[in-house]
């Protein structure tokens, strides 16, 4: 399950055919590091429009009283609740942290010097991207996976120490090597009751997206920067997701039509 699994923190750039490039930077979830030094034009996040908000509340409540996110999330027990657990035995204050840090840093960078954004993943009031959900709901219930989840936390750290001597450190700090294997695996553990082809499905409509956004600084920008220079995208990846996006981009999907964040 391993397998095909990059802990690499290095951007990477696609160029997309019909112009402009989209710059991946690789992240680890609740990691406080990243490699990222470019300079880019516009944000795209895979998330929903919806986690800005989510962020807001948890940095609110982080400020009030710190920890308290992360030690809510361990009380509900589960690989979630496992993950943040051994993430918190780390001790570093750059892991485990609440919110997101990487993903809530460049969002707030983006508002503050007022480039554009947009979110991969779609609203429920999406009835495509429903149907896709729904699909995963009713596959999660399914009594074989139900029989699967039980001593899922066991396997979620069995699949952790296998990335994490599977891949060599790209970090001199092999905290967040051991987190960002924690996270693989949740994320592994996570959507394990997903068909290949489900899968498959939601990185299409992922990558579309992505071209849609592209399409759209493209247009924004238009005669605003040199020639010589590219449009550039940012989109923040989880490291366990980036090579099954890449592969549904190298199939160039139509992009989709997508909106800027409203201010």
């Amino acid at each position: 399950m391993s397998e095909g699994i990059s802990l690499d923190w290095s951007c990477v750039d696609w160029d997309d055919p019909e112009g402009g490039l989209v710059q991946f930077l690789p992240f680890a979830p609740l990691v406080n590091y990243s490699e990222f030094h470019s300079e880019w034009h516009g944000l795209a996040l895979m998330f929903s429009s919806e986690d800005p908000l989510l962020w807001s509340e948890q940095h609110d409540e982080e400020k009030k009283s710190p920890n308290v996110v992360r030690d809510a999330m361990i009380a509900q027990m589960g690989h979630s609740g496992k993950m943040v657990k051994e993430m918190a035995l780390l001790e570093r204050e750059s892991i485990g942290c609440f919110p997101d840090p990487v993903p809530y840093s460049v969002f707030n960078h983006a508002k503050e010097k007022q480039r554009p954004i947009w979110y991969l993943e779609p609203d429920m009031d999406d009835d495509e991207w429903v149907e896709v959900v729904l699909k995963g709901v009713d596959l999660r219930t399914n009594f074989r996976n139900l029989l699967r989840s039980i001593g899922a936390t066991k396997k979620m750290m069995r699949i952790a120490k296998s990335i994490a001597s599977e891949n060599t450190p790209s970090t001199d700090d092999s905290g967040h090597h051991i987190a960002a294997s924690l996270s693989a695996a949740w994320w592994l553990v996570e959507s394990s009751h997903l068909t290949d082809d489900l899968q498959e499905e939601i990185n299409r409509r992922i990558a579309s997206r992505i071209r849609g956004s592209l399409s759209s600084l493209r247009f924004s920008l238009n005669g605003q920067i040199d020639d010589e220079e590219s449009v550039v995208l940012l989109v923040p990846v989880p490291q366990v997701r980036l090579l099954g996006v890449l592969k549904a981009l190298n199939s160039l999907p139509d992009a989709e039509e997508m909106k800027q964040e409203e201010e």
